[in-house]
């Protein structure tokens, strides 16, 4: 495994104030990160562009339009049409990004649906392994994001605060992505999303998409009770599984997204464990992804989600006495992948956050 400690990176930590209109908001972000962002974009235009047909219906106007550079007497209105899914200030972010660097507006619109596009397409590659405990009385989430769509993402995150006032959470993002994936707010909560199963669940292609979503509900910086609720109020593009712990013990939950329909785990004997399948709701189970299957294509693909959950809870029989031996929980081979492009500890009641990133 090779992460590097971000404060190793040399990349910044960029603040953004919510308090400025959304048109501003951005502007040295997306200044000083141009010819990352476009980058990046590229890859993700290059990679759908060879998965148009695994995309839902609905969106494979919008996705050729914007791999093969269609008029824009036909982007425009796509892109209008997706744009409505977001809210109206984080559509005015990504276009106020699109204006600052010059990418095209369809690209990071495409940017900023990856997870839900991905989802509802039934693409495997974004696999998650998180885990929580109290460490000397305080909640502490420990996350890996395996994100393999496309592979440059680790050296494309960011660390991002986001502050009104003296309020503030960090977040762990991907360059052109204005939604939230990890963050951490202190004295108050740390959360973080992993990709669940589409089977079981009713995607809607017209609601919130769910990086966009969590980023609303982070956005109010309200208590643990609050990110909680507020992650069970809205349906959304997608299904999604939301890792979240406070700063008082016992303050742990997994909320499963199905759309329109949510569940709550809560902790039991000490730790919480989450990867990328069903746990603990014995009517969503029968829904789990095989371990090996074979599409189309005749291509053959594994999911490790269940051997990265057995090895965690068999790891966490014996808990761990420090932040340290906390993130050596998630380092084993078989958690920690080439796979892997962030990881990250949080203890929001101390205020510690660590991120590291595969370059």
């Amino acid at each position: 495994m090779n992460l590097t400690p971000y404060e190793d990176t040399r990349y910044p930590i960029y603040d953004i104030d919510l308090s400025l209109p959304p048109e501003e908001r951005w502007a040295e972000f997306a200044c000083k990160e141009t010819k990352n962002i476009k980058r990046l974009l590229g890859d993700v235009v290059d990679m759908c562009g060879e998965h148009i047909e695994s995309s839902p219906l609905p969106f494979r106007p919008f996705i050729r339009a914007v791999c093969y550079g269609a008029g824009t007497w036909v982007l425009g209105p796509l892109v209008n049409t997706v744009a409505g899914m977001f809210g109206e200030d984080y559509v005015a972010e990504i276009r106020s990004i699109a204006d600052y660097s010059g990418v095209p507006l369809s690209h990071l619109m495409l940017g900023n649906l990856m997870y839900d596009l991905f989802q509802m397409g039934g693409i495997p590659g974004l696999g998650c392994s998180s885990v929580s405990c109290d460490i000397d009385g305080n909640p502490t989430l420990v996350r890996n994001m395996d994100w393999v769509w496309p592979r440059t993402t680790g050296k494309h995150s960011r660390v991002i605060r986001f502050h009104d006032g003296s309020d503030h959470y960090m977040s762990v993002s991907v360059l052109g992505c204005v939604g939230v994936l990890s963050a951490m707010c202190p004295g108050k909560w740390a959360v973080t999303i992993n990709q669940a199963p589409t089977a079981g669940a009713s995607p809607s292609l017209f609601q919130w998409p769910v990086l966009q979503r969590l980023r609303s509900v982070c956005d109010q910086m309200g208590s643990y009770r609050q990110l909680v609720s507020g992650l069970q109020e809205y349906e959304t593009m997608a299904s999604f599984f939301a890792h979240v712990v406070g700063t008082k013990p016992g303050e742990h939950s997994v909320i499963t997204g199905l759309g329109s329909d949510f569940r709550r785990r809560k902790i039991k004997g000490g730790s919480l464990v989450q990867t990328n399948h069903f746990i603990g709701h014995s009517d969503l189970e029968e829904h789990n992804n095989p371990e090996e299957w074979e599409d189309e294509d005749g291509q053959r693909w594994y999911c490790d989600s269940r051997a990265r959950e057995k090895n965690l809870v068999e790891q966490l029989k014996r808990l761990p006495a420090s932040l340290g031996e906390a993130r050596k929980k998630i380092c084993t081979s078989v958690v920690s992948t080439d796979d892997t492009v962030q990881q990250m500890v949080f203890q929001p009641a101390s205020g510690y956050s660590r991120v590291w990133l595969r370059r």
